[in-house]
């Protein structure tokens, strides 16, 4: 399990969103796709996305407040692919599974793990295998196992997998005759960060991508480490309201996406080439 119960502090201001479409232009848009999406979609020409805004690189916010990352350019190219727009609406997290539910949103771009307990209301494309991490301050004693955190300040964003997994470990320390570990949660990852640099906690548990980006942000001043901790490897999908006639030609199309190249491109310009798969899968939950 990683976060993907995410909770940002960004409203829901919608963003349309061009960056993406340029990397996504030699792609071109198949006949036999387009014509399996339902006729609303066709007629509309936009899918409508929910996308949270604070976990890069997969999807984040700019110096230009310009919503950017990897979610970004897949959606975009997928929209290539399918011939109509894939509209990346900025939400919280937290309101992507209600989101849906309501059908104020037509899928969730937002690398969101695939959980059973999500399986219930949506299905699952999933197009990326991630793990759990935990950054520490360059130069520390990286935790290898669960024992390694017991006793310890550890950092996770507020309401994500990662916050009850570090709130679970807690107990097993306990129950190991341990110390418990200290769980502070944090809106932001940003946040979390700084908590861990100014020295209120000794580590920050979450996805090891965004980590790893946290750490190539900062220039050597953290490092990402622990991720046999868990020993956990969470497949992330785009979620499509359960039984929707939208799943398959989403799920077609990233399987084009795959088989081109971009997909590839796309996670190699971001720095996270080592989760790539090599086809979509239908709910692979951890």
């Amino acid at each position: 399990m990683t976060r993907k119960i995410r909770v940002t502090s960004l409203g829901a201001a919608l963003l349309l969103v061009s960056a993406g479409f340029v990397l996504a232009a030699d792609l071109t848009r198949s006949d036999k796709i387009h014509e399996a999406l339902p006729d609303n979609f066709k007629q509309a020409g936009v899918i409508n996305a929910a996308t949270a805004t604070d976990y890069p690189p997969f999807e984040f916010l700019d110096e230009n407040n310009a919503l950017v990352g990897a979610d970004i350019e897949i959606s975009a190219a997928l929209g290539t692919i399918l011939g109509v727009n894939i509209v990346n609406n900025a939400t919280e997290f937290s309101n992507i599974m209600p989101g849906l539910q309501s059908k104020r949103y037509d899928i969730g771009v937002s690398s969101i793990g695939d959980y059973a307990k999500r399986q219930e209301t949506v299905d699952f494309i999933d197009y990326y295998r991630g793990g759990t991490s935990f950054l520490i301050k360059a130069g520390g004693k990286a935790p290898e196992k669960l024992e390694d955190i017991c006793g310890t300040k550890v950092g996770a964003l507020k309401g994500t997998a990662s916050e009850s997994q570090a709130e679970e470990s807690s107990k097993a320390c306990v129950d190991m005759g341990k110390p418990a570990i200290q769980v502070s949660a944090y809106p932001t990852q940003n946040d979390a960060v700084l908590a861990l640099t100014s020295g209120r906690v000794d580590s920050v548990s979450g996805d090891g991508a965004t980590n790893g980006y946290s750490a190539q942000q900062l220039g050597g001043q953290l490092s990402n480490v622990g991720f046999t901790v868990y020993n956990d490897r969470p497949y992330y999908g785009i979620a499509v309201p359960k039984n929707s006639p939208l799943y398959q030609p989403l799920f077609d199309a990233m399987a084009v996406l795959m088989e081109s190249g971009k997909y590839k491109e796309i996670l190699e310009k971001w720095g996270i080439v080592d989760g790539g798969i090599d086809k979509p899968l239908k709910n692979q939950a951890s």
